[in-house]
């Protein structure tokens, strides 16, 4: 006997579907790791201000802290991370966390992120959505307010 398991199905359910609003010049990129990114457009040779969407599925029990502690972990390990604020607030229509920092990157320079994480539930499992956007610091002034826009425009519907 066989059986036929299939993704997405009962047992496994479609990952949330997830949108955010850029601006018109801002262009889709393919990202590693990534279900959704948009960035900037730029000349050649310049870092790439960009918005990068991640999903990471697990069991039903994991919990928005645990995302939380893996996030502050992760900047933790930054030698000279300053963190511009962090917060528990609604992501994505349920309760999330968004934290901001800036270190220096040995390719950039300067680089500040923001990140937006909630979790979305469904069935018997928990998808983490991260939401992450990303400047060279001598390009935050400018950009900053447009990324910050772009998390903030984040939303999801049901599953796909």
């Amino acid at each position: 006997m066989t059986q036929s398991v299939s993704f997405p199905s009962e047992a496994f359910p479609a990952f949330p579907e997830v949108s955010v609003q850029a601006p018109d010049d801002w262009q889709p990129i393919n990202a590693y790791g990534s279900v959704l990114a948009v960035a900037e457009p730029v000349e050649a040779g310049r870092f790439r201000s960009n918005v990068v969407v991640a999903l990471s599925r697990f069991g039903a029990d994991y919990e928005l802290k645990t995302a939380i502690e893996a996030v502050e972990k992760k900047f933790g390990e930054q030698t000279d991370i300053a963190v511009i604020g962090k917060e528990e607030r609604e992501v994505l229509g349920v309760p999330g966390f968004r934290m901001e920092v800036s270190f220096s990157d040995p390719r950039v320079g300067t680089l500040a992120q923001a990140v937006h994480i909630a979790l979305i539930r469904s069935g018997g499992v928990s998808d983490l959505v991260q939401i992450t956007g990303s400047a060279a610091g001598e390009h935050v002034k400018t950009v900053w307010p447009t990324i910050r826009g772009i998390l903030d425009s984040a939303t999801t519907g049901a599953a796909a």
